[in-house]
């Protein structure tokens, strides 16, 4: 069984995304009988649901975990809910700046994770590693990819676990940004 996990490109301001340097810190690695592999997603809404798609069929993966970064969180998020919506704070890197619209048109308000998200979060909180369940991935590319994900699954009928989880800025972002803000080593995430 194949365990995708994907991560994103630097954007906006961020010369650096530390959801694409741990992607690929795992691809190639085993969880019991499981492969991992990684795939970083453009962040241009067009550009990561096909490759995304594309992803889905060659690999089959028998789950999916998404990573995001999230300015401005101190402890990693596992992100509970997906909504129907792109409504972009910040244009994509393409320009594109979707203000409320449907991520996929007619598709429902929102779909759960069916990741493990309790058990993922006692897991990393023994390990002394900051995390929080919550209950907002956002409106940008990060709550596009993980809503497409469980659309695209939801629609061929595979219950496999799919789901996002949010980063914090690594430390050397912060010192680049010269503000106070939370930020968590990359060995720890």
């Amino acid at each position: 069984m194949i365990i995708l996990v994907t991560g994103f490109e630097p954007f906006g301001a961020h010369a650096v995304n530390p959801s694409e340097g741990l992607a690929k810190a795992v691809e190639g690695r085993r969880v019991g009988s499981c492969a991992v592999r990684s795939l970083v997603l453009p962040v241009h809404h067009a550009s990561e649901d096909a490759r995304m798609a594309s992803a889905l069929e060659e690999l089959e993966p028998g789950a999916v975990v998404h990573l995001g970064l999230a300015a401005g969180r101190a402890r990693i998020a596992v992100e509970r809910v997906a909504i129907n919506v792109m409504d972009y704070e910040i244009p994509d890197t393409r320009g594109l700046q979707p203000r409320g619209e449907a991520c996929i048109a007619g598709g429902p308000e929102a779909y759960f994770s069916t990741l493990p998200l309790r058990d993922m979060l006692t897991a990393l909180n023994e390990e002394g590693i900051p995390a929080m369940i919550s209950n907002t991935a956002g409106t940008y590319l990060c709550n596009d990819i993980s809503y497409t994900t469980l659309h695209a699954l939801h629609g061929r009928a595979l219950a496999i676990p799919i789901g996002f989880i949010h980063l914090p800025f690594l430390p050397s972002m912060v010192a680049s940004h010269d503000r106070e803000e939370p930020s968590m080593d990359g060995a720890m995430m």
